[in-house]
């Protein structure tokens, strides 16, 4: 797969222009990134008309801050996405990395949990099999079960 990470830091949404998008659907990758949790979804309708043969990347955590995203939070995101671009194209992902910002392994696993669940929810919706994710199971918490 040839894959090239176009990460948006844009502070307003709707702000992709038709011809950036156009250039960009040229691009010789099979997947784009577009960050879409810090800057908004406001583009999705455009990149889901323009970007035509490609895989959709979207970002739905938040680098820039420590609060951990609810995993319905996530899955809001995700569903608005798959209005303007189907399932079968849509790729999941942080806007760009968690090294950055001072981010502590421990948020960015919290982060990464609340990512996985928010689209185990969406893809129970569409009757895709969702992803284990060991990291919330209960049966290997380092904390005791509260009684």
């Amino acid at each position: 797969m040839r894959y090239r990470r176009i990460c948006g830091h844009r502070k307003s949404p709707a702000s992709t222009s038709a011809p950036t998008l156009a250039a960009l659907n040229e691009v010789d990758a099979d997947a784009l990134t577009f960050e879409t949790c810090s800057s908004g979804t406001g583009d999705l309708a455009a990149i889901g008309n323009m970007i035509v043969d490609k895989k959709i990347v979207i970002g739905v955590i938040d680098h820039h801050t420590l609060q951990v995203e609810r995993p319905d939070q996530v899955a809001a995101l995700i569903r608005e996405a798959l209005r303007h671009i189907p399932p079968e194209r849509l790729i999941a992902s942080s806007d760009c990395g968690m090294g950055r910002e001072g981010m502590s392994r421990r948020h960015a696993q919290y982060k990464m949990v609340a990512m996985v669940l928010g689209m185990n929810a969406v893809r129970r919706e569409l009757g895709i099999p969702v992803a284990e994710c060991l990291a919330a199971d209960q049966r290997y918490s380092l904390a005791a079960p509260s009684a």
